[in-house]
């Protein structure tokens, strides 16, 4: 955080190092390499035919999320609230689960790796995204997810156990942190009122915390707490990747292009910070 209020334009989406590039070709293939190497096969075939939790983190992510945030963003319209800052909410929680943020944390907080994968593969392929390399997705995640499954099996076997990778999710974690820092230090709220950013901070916390606690609370009553956490990191986090493009694109040089983009600078930082904290709190 202190790197990217100092030096913001080395990183960030358009810094002199693009952070996308680095996250896209080289932090999410080690991850979903490391992935391969941790994770049993049969533990990932039982997660996919686990048609209860695909269901329902499914239904949570393209259901519950946007039919909340319509509701939340229609009754902030009468605190007076930018109504322009609250349509950009709202299409963001529209958005896919991101490739990487979900198995960083899971990770981080040591929960379930197979249940994770699966879920974010399965969430971030249902939507027809429009734009999206589909070549280029598959080269980042499934190919390095297949290597490391078949190192496990042919290569390595049983030393699997002995290789430490745990430092790479943390890696990942600073990595997307600094870049999102950078974006949301540089970003353009000269035509915007101090209280619009405050609001929009205001409600990316609070939306975030309730959001995962009303997860939690679904959740807790029939799956353990490994798989729990797994699918709550997947279901409670937006894709700013896979959805950005969206909105910057339809407000190219609108007016409030501004206001509508806010969030997708505050809600991100907002989702890795209370997040991290979770994934370290509850971690064994």
């Amino acid at each position: 955080m202190v790197l990217a209020s100092m030096q913001p334009h080395i990183g960030g989406t358009n810094g002199i190092i693009n952070g996308n590039l680095i996250i896209c070709y080289f932090a999410v293939p080690l991850t979903y390499l490391e992935a391969g190497l941790l994770c049993d096969p049969k533990s990932l075939y039982s997660t996919l035919r686990d048609g209860y939790l695909l269901a329902f983190v499914m239904t949570f992510v393209y259901i519950l999320m946007p039919f909340l945030a319509r509701i939340g963003t229609y009754l902030l319209t009468y605190a007076k609230v930018n109504v322009w800052l609250l349509k950009g909410i709202e299409v963001l929680y529209c958005m896919p689960p991101p490739f990487s943020t979900g198995l960083a944390l899971c990770r981080l907080a040591r929960a379930d790796l197979p249940t994770s994968v699966i879920t974010t593969l399965l969430g971030t392929s249902t939507p027809p995204l429009v734009g999206i390399n589909v070549k280029e997705t598959v080269y980042s995640t499934l190919v390095p997810l297949a290597t490391g499954i078949a190192l496990r099996s042919y290569v390595l076997k049983d030393r699997h156990l002995s290789i430490s990778t745990g430092w790479l999710s943390q890696v990942l974690l600073l990595a997307i942190a600094y870049q999102w820092f950078c974006d949301a230090v540089l970003v353009d709220a000269s035509s915007l009122q101090a209280v619009d950013i405050l609001y929009c901070v205001l409600i990316a916390c609070v939306g975030q915390l309730l959001l995962s606690s009303l997860c939690w609370i679904l959740c807790s009553q029939w799956l353990p707490r490994n798989i729990l956490l797994a699918a709550l990191f997947t279901s409670t986090h937006k894709s700013v990747g896979l959805g950005g493009w969206i909105l910057r694109g339809a407000y190219h040089g609108s007016a409030y292009g501004p206001a509508v983009n806010l969030p997708l600078t505050i809600l991100p930082v907002a989702q890795l910070l209370l997040g991290s904290l979770l994934a370290s709190w509850l971690a064994p």
